[in-house]
C-alpha cells in the first residue's frame, strides 16, 4: 500500500518517484535522438548567399545578348577566355536587367548592386539608377567553344533563387517562385543532378527561350538533350523547348 498515490498529496511514494525520473529521463533521450536523427537526416543547404543591404561597386563592359552580362576584367590575366569574369545581371525583385541595361551594351560601366553567388556562379542586382558609363568599352571578342551534344539530367530553375537569393531555391518547394522569376526575365539554368553543373538555357539560334516557354518543366526532374557551349567559365545549353518532354514516374 505505500505506493499507492494520491494526486492531492504533496509527494509519490519514493519507489514510484524513481520509476516516474527514469521514464520521462528515457523519453527524454528518445526524443533528443529521434529530433538528432531527423536533423542528420535532412540534406544540407547549398554553399550560396546573397549579400542583401551590401552594396557593392563594379567596373566592366556590359553584354545584353543573350542574357544581361557584366565583363569584369581580371589584372594580370592574358588568355582571352580568362581575361574576364562574367557576372549575370538582373533587376530588383523577379525581373531581369534587360530594361535596365539596354542602352549600355557594349560600353564600360560602373554600377552598384548586391552579389549573389553559389558554387562559381555570380551574379549581381542592380541598384536602379546607379549605372553611368565610365570609358570607352575595350574590344570584347569572347570566345566560344562548341562542346557538342549532351544528355544531361536535373531540373530547370531561376537563376536568381538557385545562386543565392532562397535557399533552397530549387525543387517542387520553390516551383511558384520560380516560375514568377522566369516570366519576369530572370535567366533559365538547368541544375543537373549532382548539383555541379550550372547551364544557361539558350534556343536553338543561341538566344533567350520565351520567358513562359519552360513553365511546364520548371522544378520537375528531366533528361534533356542539347547542344553545349562554353564562353568562359559559363556553359549554354541550346535545346529546342518544344523538344521537352515529362519522364513517366520521373528519373529512375
Amino acid at each position: 500500500m505505500n505506493d499507492f498515490y494520491v494526486g492531492y498529496l504533496p509527494k509519490a511514494p519514493t519507489v514510484l518517484a524513481r520509476f516516474v525520473r527514469k521514464v520521462i529521463l528515457v523519453l527524454g533521450l528518445l526524443a533528443v535522438t529521434a529530433a538528432l536523427v531527423l536533423v542528420l537526416g535532412q540534406m544540407p543547404f547549398a554553399s550560396s548567399a546573397f549579400e542583401y543591404g551590401k552594396l557593392r561597386s563594379f567596373e566592366g563592359v556590359v553584354e545584353t545578348k543573350p542574357f544581361p552580362v557584366l565583363l569584369v576584367a581580371r589584372p594580370g590575366e592574358i588568355g582571352q577566355q580568362d581575361k574576364y569574369s562574367r557576372y549575370l545581371l538582373v533587376a530588383p525583385g523577379k525581373h531581369g536587367a534587360d530594361d535596365l541595361v539596354a542602352i549600355f551594351d557594349g560600353k564600360q560601366v560602373r554600377l552598384q548592386g548586391q552579389l549573389i553567388y553559389r558554387e562559381g556562379g555570380t551574379m549581381v542586382e542592380i541598384t536602379p539608377g546607379s549605372i553611368a558609363v565610365i570609358d570607352t568599352a575595350p574590344t570584347v571578342q569572347p570566345m566560344t567553344r562548341d562542346l557538342g551534344a549532351v544528355t544531361v539530367t536535373g531540373e530547370i530553375v531561376d537563376s536568381k533563387c538557385y545562386l543565392g537569393v532562397m535557399n533552397p531555391g530549387e525543387g517542387k518547394v520553390h516551383r511558384d517562385c520560380a516560375a514568377r522569376c522566369l516570366s519576369g526575365g530572370i535567366p533559365p539554368i538547368f541544375a543537373t543532378t549532382d548539383g555541379h553543373e550550372q547551364l544557361l538555357l539558350v534556343g536553338l539560334d543561341g538566344r533567350a527561350i520565351g520567358r513562359d516557354a519552360l513553365r511546364e518543366f520548371i522544378a520537375e526532374p528531366i533528361q534533356i538533350q542539347g547542344e553545349l557551349l562554353e564562353t568562359g567559365s559559363t556553359q549554354l545549353l541550346k535545346v529546342d523547348p518544344r523538344a521537352l518532354r515529362h519522364i513517366p514516374g520521373g528519373l529512375q
